[in-house]
């Protein structure tokens, strides 16, 4: 039998809160308090549902009309904010990357040492090392957990997908010039 969302965030409420029946004023505002977390949870999962359906290449009009919005409003409300700049020479920010590049680029950038140590909307912040590293994105808690048993470093996640990482023992490959010589974003 399938579970409505009003059931799955029920059972959250009674995980948070106890599975019985309020009967204090403590009891109740521990459950009004458990579902302000639970909005604002929800909130950051719908978010982080429309930044990947942008990344995949779903346009605002399509994310408007499933938000019950118009396409301006569905920008308004979720397009992101812009790529940050690195703060230094000892890191780099790559991007815009979605979707579909963001693995080849970290994995690009891993062969000559740069992993990530942060990632947003379109990019990742990246700092360097003497060695390699591979990252892998995965997109259940339990393949993360599973990947971290192993020795892989949690970049973050969890929704919708969760980011590791971890170093190889193989030296960093030397960058080649172009390479080293372009700014932190990519312009293509």
């Amino acid at each position: 039998m399938s579970r409505t969302p009003s059931d799955v965030l029920a059972q959250a409420l009674a995980d948070l809160t106890g599975d019985h029946e309020p009967e204090t004023a403590h009891d109740y505002l521990q459950r009004v308090t458990a579902a302000l977390a639970l909005e604002a949870e929800t909130r950051t999962v719908l978010a982080s549902a429309v930044t990947t359906a942008r990344s995949a290449g779903v346009t605002w009009a399509a994310l408007g009309a499933a938000l019950g919005m118009s396409k301006q409003a569905a920008q308004k409300r979720f397009a992101p904010a812009d790529i940050p700049a690195a703060a230094d020479d000892s890191e780099r920010i790559l991007g815009p990357v979605g979707v579909f590049d963001e693995m080849r680029e970290l994995a690009l950038a891993g062969q000559y040492g740069w992993h990530s140590v942060e990632f947003g909307t379109f990019y990742h912040r990246v700092i360097h090392s003497d060695l390699q590293w591979e990252h892998q994105r995965v997109s259940r808690a339990t393949a993360a957990r599973r990947l971290e048993a192993e020795g892989w470093q949690l970049i973050g996640g969890p929704f919708p997908y969760s980011y590791l990482k971890r170093q190889l023992n193989v030296p960093a490959l030397v960058e080649p010039v172009s390479y080293r010589d372009t700014s932190s974003t990519r312009t293509d």
